[in-house]
């Protein structure tokens, strides 16, 4: 998993390294959040404006829901205060790495390469910048592999409607690849211009007096923000109560 935060070369050197303790801090205190505190973390990296580690692929459904709602809720939080504004995108990617801790070569691998090639890419740069600097602070992309394994494959809380096909590319560079990119909040122009078809799930419904109780789809997700967590019902999984305080020690399988 990587992030990198959108302009943060144009702040001045003297908030630069505060917003890099901000966005470590806020990425570490949301995998607390959403289950995660006993996730290992290998190889991570800082590169000032962004965060990269690997972690063990059974954690790969709860690093995209409810990990990346509840970064999205932290930052949008983070933004209404006083502090460098902090607008990231987020790439996931899959595929075996080594693991030498301590050692050159730690986790470097074709897997790592394209994680970053992925957070670099296009979409995922350009979907940031169509939407509401107000409104979404953050941009998920995971790879081919992360979508079909586990957002197809019926493990992740978020449904498949809620995800669009993007090619990524990077400027460049020889990369190009087909990926899924997942925005939280999605505003600007992503609500009329391409991927509209994402957002569109957020709208509300007018029902008339005589419509029917609607009844939830199987696969279809709804996340609902707690005092502590995120409570995600009707997914998959069944109904989800992501209270931090409950969830330490339990036990994860894809």
């Amino acid at each position: 998993m990587a992030v990198d935060a959108k302009d943060s070369t144009r702040l001045p050197s003297l908030q630069q390294a505060r917003l890099s303790r901000d966005l470590t801090a806020i990425v570490h205190y949301g995998l607390e959040l959403a289950g995660l505190k006993g996730m290992s973390r290998q190889f991570e990296s800082h590169s000032g404006d962004g965060l990269a580690f690997g972690f063990d692929p059974s954690h790969l459904p709860f690093v995209i829901s409810p990990f990346a709602d509840v970064l999205n809720t932290l930052l949008q939080d983070h933004n209404a205060g006083p502090g460098p504004r902090l607008r990231l995108r987020m790439s996931v990617h899959v595929g075996p790495v080594p693991r030498t801790p301590g050692l050159p070569g730690d986790g470097n691998a074709a897997p790592r390469s394209e994680t970053h090639r992925l957070l670099d890419s296009v979409p995922a740069r350009d979907w940031l910048a169509r939407s509401d600097e107000h409104a979404t602070p953050l941009v998920l992309i995971v790879s081919e592999t992360v979508y079909r394994t586990v957002v197809v494959g019926g493990y992740c809380a978020v449904p498949q409607a809620r995800f669009t096909k993007v090619r990524a590319e990077v400027t460049g560079k020889d990369f190009a690849r087909t990926a899924w990119v997942y925005v939280p909040s999605p505003s600007g122009e992503l609500l009329s211009g391409p991927g509209a078809q994402v957002a569109r799930v957020l709208e509300p419904k007018t029902e008339s007096a005589e419509d029917p109780p609607p009844v939830p789809r199987q696969g279809e997700a709804r996340s609902q923000f707690v005092e502590f967590g995120v409570a995600v019902m009707d997914c998959t999984m069944g109904d989800l109560h992501h209270h931090a305080a409950l969830r330490q020690g339990m036990e994860r399988s894809p």
